[in-house]
């Protein structure tokens, strides 16, 4: 062996180590994990049925809702801001990934000038090509990077919330303004009916065969179902406006769109998950989770940075040309310098550092179990809502279908000359009074089919972003 090759190889020993070091402290994020006494099942039973399709709102049979969603998810400011949050995480972890690697820079010089009145003027000019890089040998600068690019996923997986939380917003103030078009139809026709009884009253009283308290209270009646009109009035051009928010547009233009559609009768749906595993339909869920892991990692980047060595290089290499009175001289510049920089004592800002990152992810770790114990929470509770809707929507069809006939049955004998047209009237008031109890029960279901749809996800999974 050539003696003159030991030393070289020596020197390269140390080098080799650290980088085998770093091959094994190399950090890794947290693997995802249910929290601890989450319930093995759901508490509330299920009615079976399918599980939520990507596309859940189809299944309504509402033709205005689909592209009522398409608008939001075209136009909505607040999706606007998520794709900017998620342009630029996406941006800080392409700029993590580039810090890793060697930075080269070129530069050009020229100048002209004199240092002193006796001495002719001289001139300088050159260029050089510049590089440095620092070497990542214990994993500090991996986990920075790897951190950037788990925020950017929980950006991304933010951005699919947002979407599948306004396609629900939607959903609901729809349903919400056909509700309030069609109690408002009711309201105009029974407030046509207290009117008529209110003269029909009035004009008893005057001939002698009525009280005046009696033809008061049908003026009272009256009154408050002209009340009632206005209430839905103002609800309807309320939810309108709702509606042209989520959707950015106007609510003038919006209007004519709408149409006139019955509410739904959604079918049960099939949660198709457990507690334990809620994370796989629920976005935000799994970008809470993303962010524990990037917190992570930072933490461990930050423990890294606070004991290990770094070891950085600089090197420049370039032509010179000086010129001096009647003498010129160029030549090759070449600089290379390695740099060692050990930590030593510093007041304990890096171990303050090291804290601050350690609470940090201890902070995201509760932050994803408190949410994880939420999203549970709202399943329950949606589920609960849907059983108590569907119950009460069965028991007012059941009791509208009872009006009906009886109105019907009056309509009929009043037809025949056998009842008068006050207890016609009065017996149609009540089959309007048990139509608008339906129409709340029907509202009633499908705010409670939305409610799941949103605690389920809206559709999303972990495997397939919609």
């Amino acid at each position: 062996m050539n003696p003159a090759m030991k030393p070289s190889s020596t020197r390269l020993l140390p080098l080799a180590l650290a980088a085998l070091l770093a091959a094994c402290t190399t950090p890794r994020a947290p693997e995802p994990a249910a929290p601890p006494r989450l319930p093995a099942a759901w508490l509330t039973p299920q009615a079976g049925g399918a599980e939520l399709a990507p596309a859940w709102w189809q299944g309504l049979g509402d033709p205005a809702l689909p592209g009522l969603i398409d608008k939001a998810w075209a136009q909505s400011p607040t999706l606007a801001q998520a794709r900017a949050r998620l342009a630029l995480a996406q941006a800080q972890r392409q700029a993590a990934q580039a810090a890793l690697g060697p930075q080269t820079q070129g530069q050009v010089a020229a100048s002209r000038g004199q240092t002193a009145p006796p001495l002719s003027p001289s001139s300088a000019a050159n260029w050089t090509v510049q590089a440095s890089w620092e070497l990542d040998l214990f994993g500090a600068a991996r986990a920075s990077r790897d951190a950037a690019g788990a925020r950017a996923e929980a950006a991304a997986l933010t951005l699919d919330h947002a979407r599948q939380n306004l396609a629900v917003e939607v959903g609901q103030a729809l349903l919400a303004w056909r509700h309030a078009d069609a109690q408002l139809a009711l309201a105009r026709a029974d407030e046509a009916l207290a009117e008529r009884l209110a003269r029909a009253d009035a004009q008893a009283a005057r001939a002698g065969t009525l009280s005046a308290s009696q033809a008061a209270l049908s003026q009272t009646l009256a009154a408050a179902a002209r009340t009632a009109t206005q209430a839905w009035v103002e609800q309807r051009g309320a939810w309108l406006q709702t509606l042209a928010l989520l959707v950015a547009d106007d609510a003038a233009t919006l209007a004519p769109q709408l149409g006139s559609q019955p509410l739904p009768a959604p079918a049960a749906l099939a949660v198709g998950v457990l507690p334990a595993t809620l994370l796989e339909r629920r976005a935000d869920l799994a970008a809470a989770l993303r962010q524990w892991q990037a917190a992570s990692l930072e933490a461990q980047g930050t423990a890294i940075a606070e004991h290990a060595p770094q070891l950085s290089f600089s090197a420049l290499v370039g032509r010179g040309r000086w010129e001096l009175g009647a003498g010129t001289v160029s030549g090759t510049i070449w600089n290379l310098a390695p740099t060692l920089t050990i930590p030593l004592f510093d007041t304990g800002g890096r171990a303050a550092a090291t804290a601050s990152a350690r609470a940090q992810e201890a902070e995201a770790r509760a932050g994803l179990e408190a949410q994880w114990r939420g999203a549970v929470a709202e399943v329950e509770q949606a589920l609960l809502r849907w059983h108590a809707a569907q119950a009460r929507r069965r028991e007012a069809e059941a009791t509208l279908g009872h009006w009906q006939r009886i109105a019907e049955a009056s309509g009929a004998q009043a037809r025949a000359g056998l009842l008068s047209g006050y207890a016609l009237a009065r017996d149609e008031r009540n089959a309007l009074t048990a139509r608008s109890d339906a129409l709340d029960a029907a509202r009633e279901q499908a705010a409670a089919y939305l409610q799941l749809v949103r605690a389920l996800g809206g559709g999303w999974t972990e495997n397939k972003n919609t």
